[in-house]
């Protein structure tokens, strides 16, 4: 759970989103409630700052709920928070799945040995899956959320070794000058988690890695 009252959380973000629109914003009650559900998983506000820094860099920007994608990205490029506030898998069709689990496998295959190599681990959970999918038209939903789960932190937690050093910097340097404008407004441990997110996310997209578990 936060420190931060709820009503609190809520307002920071406003005054987030006021900022960059450069108009008044007030949450709806539709935002105020996802703002709320971050809250009581745990969410960083830092992270949500930072998600939502991220959906503006995407185009214009009218809700908190245009920028949940990019927020929930970055929920799932560090340590879990309590819970996670997503649709329920029961309601994502398994050839979806299927087919997301086949891009994230074809993209760690199209990576060179080098690259690939920190992420093989991540293969044998894919194929893992690949074949409970295939087999199962009723799967144990929680059990393959758990699973896709897992397939994102592995990859998560591998992606930075992926990257050449160069490259790396270069993600770290990005990361900080993005992060930064947020000090002095959130505590220092969740800038500096929010910087890991962002990096780890960053890499992700450049390796071309798509999450599983955000959908």
């Amino acid at each position: 759970m936060s420190e931060l009252t709820v009503e609190a959380y809520a307002d920071a973000i406003e005054a987030h989103l006021r900022a960059r629109r450069g108009a008044d914003h007030v949450l709806s009650p539709r935002d105020f409630a996802l703002a709320r559900a971050w809250h009581e998983a745990g969410v960083p506000l830092a992270t949500v700052l930072v998600g939502i820094d991220r959906a503006f860099d995407g185009g214009d920007v009218t809700s908190l709920a245009f920028c949940r994608r990019r927020v929930e990205e970055l929920i799932a490029s560090g340590p879990r928070p309590h819970a996670r506030p997503s649709p329920p898998a029961e309601s994502i069709p398994l050839p979806e799945v299927a087919e997301i689990l086949g891009s994230l496998a074809e993209s760690l295959m199209g990576l060179g040995a080098a690259r690939r190599a920190p992420l093989e681990p991540s293969l044998g959970k894919i194929r893992e899956v690949q074949d409970l999918v295939s087999v199962a038209s009723r799967p144990n939903w929680d059990y393959l959320r758990g699973k896709l789960r897992e397939i994102d932190d592995a990859v998560s937690a591998a992606v930075l070794e992926a990257l050449p050093p160069e490259e790396l910097a270069t993600l770290r340097a990005e990361a900080a000058r993005n992060v930064e404008r947020l000090r002095g407004r959130v505590d220092e441990a969740s800038l500096a988690d929010a910087l890991t997110r962002y990096t780890v996310q960053r890499a992700r997209e450049r390796l071309g890695l798509p999450r599983v578990s955000v959908i």
